[in-house]
């Protein structure tokens, strides 16, 4: 389950990282061809790809943060499971 959650989560990571390089390369490109300064309704729409960018970026942020704080867990669960496997091991009867 956490596995899949981790790969959920990078996949998220992934998919906000794909859209702040798109975002950045629109931002830049209308930039280069001037568009910015010279039409004042752009100011909108560049208004609402900042908001875009910036959702993009938090969700990145939160994901990245999902999985490290999953990747915690597991190693977590990782040392408890071998520490009870190896007590198993130990136990009459057991291994």
């Amino acid at each position: 389950m956490l596995l899949k959650q981790n790969q959920a989560l990078r996949r998220d990571l992934q998919t906000a990282r794909s859209e702040l390089r798109t975002i950045r390369t629109r931002d830049l490109a209308a930039a280069a061809r001037g568009d910015l300064a010279a039409l004042p309704h752009r100011d909108t729409a560049l208004e609402e790809l900042r908001k875009e960018r910036d959702q993009a970026v938090a969700t990145g942020r939160r994901a990245e943060a999902d999985l490290v704080a999953l990747r915690s867990v597991v190693q977590r669960l990782m040392t408890e499971n071998t520490r009870l496997l190896g007590g198993q091991a130990d136990a009459p009867g057991g291994g």
